[in-house]
């Protein structure tokens, strides 16, 4: 019995799946909240504007980053466009941890149109701000 026990033990260990670990700036968007409607997942150049396509433009409601190294900050309008919002342009850095990235709409914002990615450690803020501005 212990031999038969060692022999599928060691098949299932030979036949798993190796866990592969994701990229930075892997993102899930969809135009329901908690993954329902159309969703798409791409992984993105991170410190790159990205425009929204339809359907999500004006209707994205899951915004969900998949790693921790990494965060995206996603705006009203497309890129290269000048923010004439009296509240701003920009829900703020949206990451992994973020409460409400299955759900846009929970604080509504599923408004939209652009976003950049990037390294957590490797740019700030002020730097997010400038890049955005030109």
């Amino acid at each position: 019995m212990l031999k038969l026990f060692t022999i599928l033990a060691a098949a299932a260990v030979a036949t798993a799946s190796p866990i592969t670990k994701r990229e930075p700036g892997g993102l899930l968007l969809c135009t329901g909240a908690n993954s329902t409607g159309t969703c798409q997942y791409n992984v993105y150049p991170l410190d790159s504007c990205i425009n929204i396509t339809t359907p999500f433009t004006g209707s994205t409601n899951t915004f969900a980053p998949d790693g921790e190294a990494f965060a995206c900050y996603p705006y009203a309008m497309p890129c290269g466009s000048i923010c004439t919002s009296p509240e701003g342009c920009t829900l703020g850095a949206i990451d992994f941890n973020y409460e409400h990235k299955y759900n846009l709409s929970a604080v509504s914002w599923a408004a939209v149109a652009s976003f950049r990615c990037f390294t957590k450690n490797t740019i700030t803020v002020v730097e997010e701000v400038r890049k955005r501005s030109q």
